[in-house]
């Protein structure tokens, strides 16, 4: 969070805070909008002109405001300022505390992660969505699991995160479960268990035994990453996507590329390919595994505009072309190149 109001207060780019509320306390976006509606029409009235070359942030005040202040009223500007932090915080505060708004900190407690095979992980999560009868539409890609349900007021939250979900994202009566590189072999599972091909594994009874020996953990070595091909390296902060902006896959930064090639970040060997081809995992000679997501919402192109290079279980060397992109027909699909670090659950 302090990276995206560090990114709002300097350029004004305010998507990544408004993307913390926006789907989880709507009415908090009301209020965020009516409030910035009436800070234009008091600097107007006030008298206040302020150019802006993007989003006017500090950077934007500085130029075209304190260095034309005697014509710009910039001045002005910072006791407004001011006033209306005070009102948005005390408005926010009431309304959170007043509809009990599950705004980012204020989630419910959630449960000790529960003992779920993989086997049984499906059923659960299906439970968990409210059930076979509960699912209008079922797809997923590499990062997420994507449901659309009859009744929202069934999905248990918590219990999807308590599952093993990184996250949970709720647009309208879509649910996206942030369980990364699994799941799109939930999504299988759960089709499978829906049409009835899957039956549900009998309960075992696991009996936990203490232990006083020591667990030793082997520490991952270093790898330096390059970036994925000749182009420009955003903030993750910046990628216009609740999950990677969120960081619930892992730390890792955007990247807008300049020519259709995407390119080898290290040498190591190719783990995974999404069938869409618009992911690719790639573990480093040191055990450092990271994931090149090439767009937004990219899953629905269904591989138009990929052409991939390599194979699973491939070594590449850092520079190697992995992926060629047809950057004309994404550019009309695709907000964003994101490559991040550490998806794997260690």
């Amino acid at each position: 969070m302090l990276s995206a109001g560090l990114t709002a207060f300097l350029t004004g780019i305010t998507e990544p805070l408004e993307f913390s509320f926006l789907f989880v306390a709507p009415v908090l976006y009301g209020i965020h909008v009516l409030l910035a509606g009436t800070s234009f029409l008091v600097m107007h009235l006030l008298g206040v002109k302020i150019g802006m070359t993007f989003s006017g942030g500090f950077i934007d005040y500085i130029l075209y405001g304190l260095l034309n202040w005697d014509r710009s009223h910039a001045l002005l500007v910072i006791p407004v300022g001011i006033v209306y932090a005070i009102v948005y915080y005390f408005l926010f505060d009431f309304a959170i505390r007043k509809f009990k708004l599950k705004t980012p900190g204020r989630e419910d407690e959630e449960t000790e992660i529960r003992n779920s095979s993989v086997a049984k992980l499906p059923f659960d999560v299906l439970d968990a969505m409210g059930g076979k009868e509960n699912i209008k539409h079922l797809d997923a890609c590499i990062t997420r699991l994507r449901v659309e349900v009859v009744d929202k007021s069934k999905v248990d939250v918590a219990g999807i995160k308590a599952l093993g979900a990184s996250g949970v994202l709720e647009v309208g009566n879509n649910m996206q479960a942030i369980f990364g590189p699994k799941s799109d072999q939930i999504k299988h599972d759960m089709a499978k268990i829906m049409s009835g091909e899957i039956t549900k594994p009998s309960e075992t009874t696991v009996t936990e035994e203490m232990s006083d020996e020591p667990v030793h953990v082997e520490a991952l070595g270093t790898t330096d990453i390059y970036a994925p091909g000749v182009g420009q390296i955003i903030p993750l902060s910046e990628v216009p996507d609740q999950v990677f902006a969120g960081k619930m896959m892992g730390d890792g930064v955007g990247f807008i590329p300049e020519k259709g090639e995407i390119v080898a970040p290290f040498d190591g060997t190719v783990k995974t390919i999404f069938p869409t081809k618009h992911a690719i995992g790639l573990e480093s000679e040191s055990g450092v595994e990271v994931l090149i997501h090439i767009g937004i919402d990219t899953v629905k192109l269904n591989g138009e505009g990929f052409e991939s290079l390599i194979n699973v279980d491939e070594k590449v060397t850092q520079g190697q072309p992995l992926m060629k992109v047809n950057l004309a027909y994404l550019k009309a699909h695709a907000p964003s190149i994101v490559y991040t670090n550490d998806y794997y659950k260690s």
